[in-house]
């Protein structure tokens, strides 16, 4: 992940209601106690980041996100997709694995004009 992206994210989420953290763990029927330990912090700082009293550092979103099997943009309420399915090389089609190839390839000015482009072919 971009490191200018996860700055971002960060920067985005101070006042962001952290109320998904504990909607996804109780879904998952997983403890505060059992979730810290398997991520190396304690109970009370898994009760921080849900009731909002603390805010999780980048690689702590990416840790927590991952436990959840869900996406950072969903814990911080960007988006209201919450299954996360990574894309696999094999999901995707021969044209489409052959425009991702040329896409990785363009300069970041490229990609903005290239995306910008789509999205015009798109309405």
């Amino acid at each position: 992940m971009d490191i200018i992206y996860i700055t971002k994210i960060y920067a985005d989420i101070r006042g962001v209601n952290m109320e998904r953290l504990k909607t996804l763990r109780e879904a998952k029927k997983i403890t505060q106690l059992r979730l810290g330990m398997d991520l190396g912090v304690s109970q009370e700082t898994i009760s921080g980041y849900e009731i909002g009293k603390a805010v999780p550092p980048a690689d702590m979103l990416i840790k927590l996100a991952d436990a959840l099997n869900t996406s950072i943009d969903y814990i911080l309420q960007r988006t209201d997709i919450k299954e996360f399915k990574p894309l696999k090389k094999s999901d995707l089609t021969e044209k489409e694995r052959e425009l991702f190839e040329l896409f990785q390839m363009l300069s970041n000015e490229k990609k903005e004009r290239a995306i910008g482009l789509m999205m015009g072919l798109k309405e």
